[in-house]
């Protein structure tokens, strides 16, 4: 999850300093952030259903086929709208914490999810 709804989407619109782009335009930058992240959610749900169905030694093929849809939605998708005219030091150092908050997110979420997942055991049978 956290490749497909995180690192992908941000691959093709990393986050930016708040004051940086043009207020107009924050709305289709949503838009265009979530649409991804919807396409790449679907895309990998739908592999993986193909992954469960195949033996061992095909397994690879849903995976080449996700980075194959992926790859073309990257460059399907419009590029950012906003130029940006702030020094690149600072856009970068904002990229690069952005990342490691949004990362260090998603693997307290999947912490805490796997221990809750551990003390209600959901998988085992009452009968």
């Amino acid at each position: 999850m956290w490749f497909t709804l995180f690192v992908i989407p941000f691959l093709k619109y990393p986050a930016n300093p708040p004051t940086v782009g043009d207020g107009e335009t924050v709305v289709l930058r949503g838009i265009l952030y979530l649409t991804l992240i919807a396409i790449s959610g679907f895309l990998a749900i739908g592999f993986y259903q193909i992954f469960k169905r195949l033996k061992a030694k095909n397994r690879i093929l849903p995976v080449i086929g996700y980075g194959v849809l992926i790859s073309l939605v990257f460059f399907v998708m419009p590029e950012n709208p906003d130029e940006i005219s702030t020094s690149m030091e600072l856009i970068n150092g904002f990229r690069v914490v952005a990342f490691l908050t949004g990362t260090v997110f998603w693997f307290t979420l999947a912490l805490f999810l796997g221990v809750f997942w551990q003390k209600t055991n959901p998988d085992l049978s009452n009968t």
